[in-house]
């Protein structure tokens, strides 16, 4: 083949002309890099400079490759922009937002210029990953620097993996590389329980870094006095650790609790269930008739809810929608109305006995009481623990005996609700207060499109 005819290689520029982007930079060709014309003696000559037009924070194939050695392609989202001090809008005590401001600023200081250890301590859940992972970020892509991020178990894993006959690494090159990279993050220090030869381990790796004061981020959740005694004496030596001590609940929990709540009184997941929405349209002519007589009772009852009112009926026949028409209705009319499933009215309550729960059991267990108008759907008590059971019993007990307007939807039959619990159907059939109907002869709604398409 001559010369002539080899296949051309496709060059791929990364830096271009900033007064033309389709141009590559005059400077470097496009190639990001270049070499100043420089005499042999000069100890820059033959060095790469990096082209003023591609800074580091523009290099996003050098980004590429640090994430992959440093073991953050898992992390690129965790960044300042978005660590919030309070992400669930106002619920976090101002004790909470307050150490959580001063950590990300601790943070922030320290990513621009890290100088011996930072350490965050703190519950699950309260941010320290977040804040070491964001300091790794920042010098990773604003500075070119190399990072290592890891858990304490994996370390250890991956150490002692590294004296197996199969393993493509040695022991030495990569304790090596954990005791030199220019920063090192190690996530969850405490929680590792290691062996007598992985503690040694662990230990000459910080120690060493301690000696040489080199930049390192630790999280823990573990007390100082719980740490190898070894390790903790070096974390408290203030000319060398900053210690930032995170007071804040666990956010995935408050999270998780927050959006209960959110669920447990949100009309806006039934917004399409009104009147005007219920189907009526049955095959055989009593199945009409039943689903109108249902339709009249939901109406009448929310123009004037007095009293309680209770709908039976299999899954699908239209008992949530109808409870979700009432509640919608008398919402739009300025109601107080509480509107939730059984199962998320008990998760709600339950929620409330976890020690770092913003409410009180006993104030959210009054507010379900005491509330003007309650529609409760799905009752069943068909696998209900006692305790559950003695809630409910609590909560329909009261109601009955203040007459407060109350709706019941069910998919269980008058007679398992009775067989369930006696004294709890005593009250939901007590006709001098409830008017129930039931719509047993009520296909699914989705039979019934099938059927009449």
């Amino acid at each position: 083949m001559r010369a002539d005819d080899a296949p051309e290689t496709a060059i791929e520029f990364i830096c271009y002309d900033p007064a033309n982007p389709d141009l590559p930079c005059p400077l470097c060709d496009g190639k990001g890099v270049y070499t100043l014309d420089l005499p042999l003696t000069d100890p820059r000559f033959g060095r790469f400079q990096r082209c003023p037009n591609h800074p580091i924070e523009d290099d996003r194939e050098m980004h590429k490759r640090l994430r992959r050695f440093g073991n953050l392609d898992g992390y690129r989202d965790r960044t300042f922009d978005n660590f919030r001090v309070d992400l669930l809008g106002g619920s976090y005590a101002p004790s909470s937002v307050t150490s959580l401001f001063n950590a990300k600023s601790a943070a922030e200081s320290y990513a621009q210029a890290p100088v011996g250890w930072i350490v965050f301590e703190g519950p699950y859940g309260c941010g320290k990953t977040h804040l070491a992972v964001a300091i790794a970020n920042a010098r990773l892509e604003q500075y070119g620097e190399q990072v290592l991020f890891t858990t304490a178990p994996d370390l250890l894993d991956i150490l002692r993996a590294t004296f197996g006959p199969e393993s493509d690494a040695t022991f030495d090159a990569y304790f090596e590389r954990m005791r030199k990279v220019p920063l090192l993050v190690l996530d969850d220090l405490g929680v590792e329980n290691p062996s007598g030869w992985a503690k040694e381990k662990l230990f000459q790796l910080l120690n060493d870094r301690h000696v040489n004061r080199l930049p390192t981020v630790v999280t823990t959740n573990a007390p100082f006095d719980d740490l190898d005694p070894r390790i903790s004496s070096r974390m408290m030596q203030g000319d060398i650790v900053k210690h930032i001590r995170i007071n804040a609940p666990d956010y995935r929990r408050e999270a998780r609790a927050q959006s209960l709540d959110t669920r447990f009184n949100d009309l806006r997941l039934y917004q399409e269930m009104r009147f005007e929405t219920f189907t009526v349209e049955g095959l055989e002519s009593d199945e009409t008739a039943n689903l109108k007589t249902a339709l009249g009772m939901a109406r009448k009852w929310a123009l004037h809810p007095s009293g309680w009112l209770c709908f039976l009926g299999d899954y699908g026949s239209g008992k949530t929608h109808l409870a979700a028409s009432i509640a919608n209705d008398l919402n739009e009319r300025g109601k107080d109305v509480m509107f939730a499933t059984t199962p998320d009215l008990l998760d709600y309550l339950r929620q409330a006995f976890d020690p770092q729960s913003h409410s009180r059991f006993d104030k959210r267990f009054r507010d379900v009481l005491h509330v003007p108008i309650l529609i409760l759907d799905d009752l069943s008590l068909a696998s209900a623990t006692a305790w559950s059971q003695e809630k409910l019993f609590q909560i329909i007990d009261y109601r009955y005996l203040s007459r407060s307007p109350t709706v019941f939807t069910s998919a269980e039959t008058r007679r398992t609700l009775e067989e369930d619990s006696p004294r709890l159907a005593t009250r939901l059939f007590d006709q001098r207060l409830c008017q129930w109907f039931d719509l047993d002869r009520v296909r699914s709604y989705v039979k019934r499109m099938k059927t009449r398409n």
